[in-house]
């Protein structure tokens, strides 16, 4: 069985940190096209589209020319154990505002296959607008960022 601590110990989020940073220092693009990578690898993170992100990402990437490798670093926060519940209830309960107007207060064993698949709809719409408003969210809050410190 793994444990969360043992998981989080052996991350090392300064590695992920510098990948980022440098790839920003390095990258030969624009600000606006390094925040528009790092925010569709946030959409997708956080998308329904499990399994088929990683795929995605670099699909989209090529397809918008952005830098693929920032896009793979930001979908893959989604990877993250600790991160996975959390997700999978944001979108839930957005899904639930949208449909019925409130927020679901018993929550279905989302970790259950049939549970989650009796919700999905639910689960898989709210998830689209988590990961849209995400997006936007690190899109404008990194292109701001990157105006401020880095030269276009």
């Amino acid at each position: 069985m793994m444990n969360y601590q043992s998981v989080l110990r052996r991350l090392k989020l300064d590695k992920v940190k510098k990948a980022i940073v440098s790839e920003i220092k390095c990258a030969d693009n624009t600000n606006k096209t390094i925040a528009l990578s790092l925010a569709l690898g946030v959409f997708l993170a956080f998308s329904p589209a499990w399994g088929f992100q990683t795929v995605l990402a670099i699909s989209l990437a090529l397809l918008f020319k952005l830098n693929k490798v920032l896009t793979l670093i930001t979908v893959n926060i989604s990877s993250l154990p600790p991160l996975i519940p959390l997700i999978i209830i944001a979108g839930y309960q957005a899904g639930a505002l949208l449909l019925h107007g409130e927020f679901q207060k018993d929550m279905p064993d989302l970790m259950n296959i049939k549970a989650l698949g009796e919700n999905y709809l639910q689960f898989a719409l709210g998830s689209l607008i988590v990961a849209s408003g995400l997006g936007l969210f690190f899109y404008f809050t990194f292109h701001l960022i990157l105006k401020k410190y880095r030269s276009n």
